[in-house]
Order: C-alpha cells, then structure tokens, then sequence
C-alpha cells in the first residue's frame, strides 16, 4: 500500500511536460558557422514577436473561487511580460453552456491573438474551435482539457492530471483505518462520488480516477466483491455479491439547487461509509445537505462516521477541513494554470513549440493545511 502511494504522489504532485506530438530523438552535434543568409533568416523568425499582445480569456464561471484565482495568475503573467493586454469574461456559473458559447464567438470576433478558455463543455465549441483554427488564432485550454479537439484548433492544455488527482483521494481514504475495516461482506457499504455531471471532462476524469482507484485497492479487502454503480459511464460488476458498493452521484442538471438535492438523497438513502466531491460546488451541495456541515461533526454529529473529502481549496473548503468536518482534500494550483496558460499563448502566437503541462495537486487536512508549501495553494 505505501508503495502505490508513493506512486501515486509522485505522479500527482510533480510537474510534468508532454510535447503535442511526437518526434526523433534529436542528435548531438557541433553547430556550424552560422551564413549571413541563415542570420538574415533568424532576424525574420524573430520579427514574428510582437510590441503588444491582445488575449481573451474565457472562463466558466464567475461564481466559483477557483476560476477567480486562474485569471490571477494570467493577469500576473502578463504584468510580468508587461506588453500583454488581457479581457476576461466568463459565464455565471458551469451550467451555462450556451452563454459561454456567445462568449467565445464574440472573443473570437475581436481578432485576438490568442484564446485562453476553460470549457464548460468542451464538445460543445467545435464550431468555434474550428473557426479559431481557420482565423489563425491560437487555442490554449486551461484547467478543462479537450478529448475531441477538432485537429490542428488546439495549441496546449494547462491542467492537473484529474484522474490520478482523484486517485490520490482514494488512497488517502484506504490510509484510514476505520474506513478499511468497514470493507466486510458481513455488512455491505457504500461509497459515493458526489459531481456535478459526467460531461465535463475535469469531472468526468476525476470521478474515473477516484472510483478505479479505490476499485483497484479495495480488491486487496474483498477481491471480486467489489462494484461501481450509479451512471453507465462509470458501471462496473463485481465477479461475486458485492461487499463494497462505489456510487456515482449524478444530479439530473448542473444547477446547484440539483446538486444539494443529490447530496441529501444521498446520504439519507443509504449507509453510506464514506462521500469523496469532486469539486467546490459539490462541497457546498453536502456542507448545505449536513446543516453547514455541522451534522459531520466528528463527536456529536448526525452523520459524525461519514468520511468526506474534497476537491479543490477554497473559504468553504478550507473552513470544513480545518474543522474535521472533512477529512481532507486534494488541492490543485489554480494560480499556476493561468499564469502558464498566458504564457504559452503567447509562445503560440509567436510560433515557438508548446507543450502540454500538468499542473500539481497535493492532499492537505487539519494537520498539515498550515504548512508553508501547502498553505501558499489554499486560496480563499
């Protein structure tokens, strides 16, 4: 077990470049005298960079901590190159597919030299992804990445690896004790995945990455008594009666009104041992579901056994771990993601190679919150 968790961590925490294409190892030799033709050639690549440079950043929502702190870090990028004038504009919250849509068409009739944009679903901008790519106006995502980015509209993607974000969740819940030796056959329990929807790639990813993982380490307690349930997408049988049920909470609508609903028929549904959010808005959904979280109180609470742990940081998110009411979370930088994602905008519009980054993510609780290296990416 502490050997895949070093895994694990190793992978989550670690910056990591994955070029957008693959190529030959490149070989190592001396460079010769550069020509006054080759020298006339570089000073004309070099010209491709520009006095100003003009981003529209689109986000998704206005309504959520996270997203806010992105846009930080794009705006201090480009005070930092100091010639880059950047317009944000975003959609109320997640669910606002159409008018993120309207959004990223006018971004794109302003002609900008880069788009910078965070889906709220990505399959539903093709027509501007391609219509970007047309009009030579490079893509970056940032924090949402793409899984069918029309060929040649995509530049790069700044965002954590979700899926193994998830997964570090998941073994941090295996770490405790309590919650293992629940894992009986003589008393089935349940495990909820609490998300918003299973569209948005980010939360898709994370949902995978929490329910395999746990899947994975739960067969080491009940091999072949193990099952995933709750939405198609995610379903898994197990090979004999089921000791542990993992569920994919899926409210019918993004809206956060659904959202709370899910989470309180959730936990008056079922026995349920252990709860993981895959984001901000599922953290409020069961803090509102719990009477601000108070019944999670660890020794007087209502639901005081139930195991929450969260996605992202946040006021709210913060306040429930440095309260036990949640057992911890995993944080990703947000900060980070704008701040690269500007860059390599402009990488892009001036032609250099970019690459794709997987921003860090690392797991905090009321025992380590306060530390320097964690407390620097727990926004409020």
């Amino acid at each position: 077990m502490k050997k895949t968790l070093l895994l694990g961590l190793a992978a989550v925490c670690a910056w990591s470049l994955t070029a957008c294409g693959s190529g030959a190892e490149a070989e190592t030799t001396t460079a010769p005298e550069t020509t006054k033709q080759e020298k006339t050639e570089m000073e004309t690549e070099n010209s491709k960079e520009k006095d100003e440079y003009y981003v529209e950043m689109v986000g998704n929502s206005f309504a959520i901590q996270f997203c806010n702190i992105n846009v930080d870090g794009a705006k201090a990028a480009a005070d930092e190159l100091g010639n880059v004038k950047l317009n944000y504009n975003a959609s109320q919250d997640s669910s606002q597919v159409q008018e993120q849509i309207d959004i990223l068409n006018q971004a794109i009739a302003k002609k900008p030299d880069a788009i910078l944009i965070a889906a709220a679903d990505p399959d539903a901008l093709e027509a501007q992804m391609i219509k970007a790519r047309d009009e030579g106006i490079p893509v970056v995502a940032y924090d949402i990445s793409f899984n069918h980015a029309p060929e040649g509209a995509l530049a790069a993607t700044v965002s954590t690896n979700n899926e193994a974000a998830a997964g570090l969740a998941a073994e941090k819940l295996m770490e405790n004790e309590a919650f293992v030796e629940q894992a009986t056959a003589e008393k089935p329990m349940v495990v909820s995945c609490l998300a918003p929807d299973a569209v948005m790639t980010a939360h898709e990813q994370r949902i995978n990455g929490f329910t395999l993982t746990l899947y994975e380490l739960l067969q080491e307690y009940q091999p072949g008594a193990v099952e995933i349930t709750g939405h198609t997408s995610f379903e898994k049988a197990s090979e004999n009666p089921a000791a542990v049920t993992i569920r994919a909470e899926i409210p019918p609508t993004k809206a956060d009104a659904d959202i709370r609903n899910q989470a309180q028929k959730m936990i008056n549904g079922n026995d349920v041992a252990a709860v993981f959010c895959v984001n901000e808005a599922s953290v409020t959904a069961l803090l509102s579901a719990t009477t601000d979280g108070t019944d999670l109180d660890r020794e007087k609470g209502k639901y005081k056994d139930l195991i929450a742990i969260g996605f992202d940081a946040g006021k709210t998110m913060k306040g429930a771990v440095a309260s036990q009411y949640f057992y911890g979370a995993v944080a990703q930088d947000p900060f980070a993601m704008g701040y690269e994602g500007l860059k390599i905008c402009i990488d892009a519009v001036n032609g250099r190679e970019v690459k794709n980054l997987d921003a860090p993510a690392v797991w905090y609780d009321h025992t380590n919150m306060e530390e320097d290296d964690i407390a620097k990416i727990l926004y409020d």
